[in-house]
């Protein structure tokens, strides 16, 4: 009988392990991305990235919803952009030190590759199974799937069924082939999704994103004690095998504390905190390398006539302020009433969209002025309101 408990218990473990190590696929790196690169590019500002989420369903399945995509948006612009390990005080000192914010900015796509304007969002039905596991069928129309956008302008995130094999899968810089250059995914691990528990907080797609700008594994070793293989960047430490689900700090391996909380580990998303100086310091590289034409485009911030006011029905004192063209907005936002007095104001940082105020605020029926400004722009607009009553 103790036998016999011996087997499940050790039969669960391997297959949990199993289970769990299906987050992404990655292979050992070409011998191109060894390459040491002495001389960055400089460059003012975040990089800007334009993205395309190419969606293919089956008839019957739920498709990824606009609201999803912006979460998931949201999540990459806040870890590239804005999030700073170093004031994370859950990282342990001896990591948080080295952490470092990428500064790379990705919009939705504007405009497709015949100029027509697009959300960004693109969606296909498929009479294929699990096409986001059938090789790159899913960036082919002919095998069912949509056919890949301009590499050198728009980062291809494909979302697709992935039931038979790992989560999540990217090309790498220098093994670009402009007809699979990019991204697979499955659907469930797309935005915020707490049904998808522990792969939950949209850090599938920050981890894979991290492969497509050249960034691997902290461990690229096929045996689990082989120390001699390193990830390329000199500030994490050598791994001689990867982490899965949320290990208790600290943990060794290769005679040194493991840096199990990166971003590139494959721990649940939970556990996954920071990028390193060196790790942004080889991605740029491999950007400037390998995707300089896409990072030479950019996301144009929208003019002031892009901009149109609309009042929320039966609402107290509240506006919708969003682009027309679907484009990005930074600035601020100003409401006042005929006196020039301030009633209140907010910050818009990259947003296509905002309800303004948040929160509604009763107002008596009048004429009042928002005013919208921002790098490129600075308008006042007048508008009327209506108190209703209740």
């Amino acid at each position: 009988m103790k036998k016999i408990m011996i087997l499940i218990i050790l039969f669960w473990v391997q297959n949990k392990t199993i289970i769990l190590s299906q987050r992404c696929v990655s292979y050992i790196p070409s011998e191109n991305a060894s390459k040491t690169i002495h001389q960055l590019v400089s460059r003012n500002g975040a990089i800007e990235i334009p993205i395309v989420f190419h969606i293919v369903y089956q008839a019957g399945q739920d498709t990824v919803s606009n609201a999803k995509i912006y979460s998931q948006l949201e999540i990459l612009n806040n870890i590239y952009g804005y999030y700073n390990p170093k004031n994370n005080v859950s990282i342990p000192e001896e990591f948080r030190t080295k952490g470092a914010i990428p500064g790379i900015h990705f919009c939705l796509a504007k405009t497709d590759p015949f100029g027509q304007i697009t959300t960004g969002i693109n969606r296909m039905k498929t009479d294929v199974d699990d096409i986001g596991c059938r090789g790159y069928d899913i960036m082919k129309k002919q095998s069912g799937g949509i056919d890949i956008w301009n590499t050198k302008k728009y980062l291809n995130v494909f979302i697709g069924s992935r039931k038979q094999c790992p989560f999540a899968m990217s090309s790498f810089p220098w093994d670009i082939d402009s007809l699979v250059d990019g991204i697979i995914i499955d659907p469930k691990y797309i935005g915020s999704a707490p049904k998808s528990y522990p792969f939950h907080l949209g850090y599938t797609l920050v981890h894979e994103i991290g492969h497509y700008f050249g960034l691997n594994h902290l461990s690229i070793s096929k045996k689990k004690d082989d120390c001699t293989t390193d990830d390329g960047v000199t500030d994490t430490p050598t791994q001689s095998f990867n982490y899965y689900n949320c290990p208790e700090y600290p943990q060794y391996s290769c005679d040194q504390s493991s840096m199990f909380m990166n971003f590139m580990s494959l721990v649940d998303d939970g556990c996954m905190q920071l990028f390193t100086k060196g790790q942004v310091d080889r991605l740029n590289a491999m950007l400037v390398q390998y995707r300089s034409e896409l990072i030479s485009n950019s996301c144009n911030e929208v003019m002031a006539n892009d901009i149109v006011i609309y009042p929320l029905a039966n609402q107290s004192g509240q506006w919708y302020i969003h682009s027309q063209n679907f484009g990005e907005w930074t600035g601020t936002v100003q409401l006042y009433d005929l006196t020039g007095k301030q009633i209140t104001s907010t910050s818009v940082i990259q947003s296509v969209g905002i309800l303004f105020p948040k929160y509604s605020i009763p107002m008596p029926t009048g004429i009042y002025f928002i005013n919208i400004r921002g790098s490129k722009f600075n308008i006042t607009k007048k508008i009327y309101h209506l108190q209703y009553e209740n």
